[in-house]
């Protein structure tokens, strides 16, 4: 019963949104897009370098081989 409700829902919902949803698309890519997408790239790339060079110490010691003891907790 449950089970039935549910699937009449979703077919519900699906046919309304095929009429609801149009057909054809008509727009177009403003000249800004591209610049805007270049500008989006760069920053992302500048955060993620910075977060690396931030970090490095703790991704290094993540990675190595061999994880070295850390030596300020030897001067207690």
């Amino acid at each position: 019963m449950i089970q039935t409700k549910l699937f009449l829902r979703a077919i519900t919902l699906l046919i309304l949104s095929l009429f609801l949803l149009p057909l054809c698309g008509y727009s177009y890519i403003d000249l800004g897009s591209g610049s805007y997408i270049i500008q989006l790239l760069i920053a992302g790339f500048v955060g993620f370098s910075l977060s690396v060079r931030i970090f490095w110490k703790k991704i290094k010691t993540r990675f190595s081989k061999k994880a070295k003891p850390d030596k300020t907790l030897d001067a207690q």
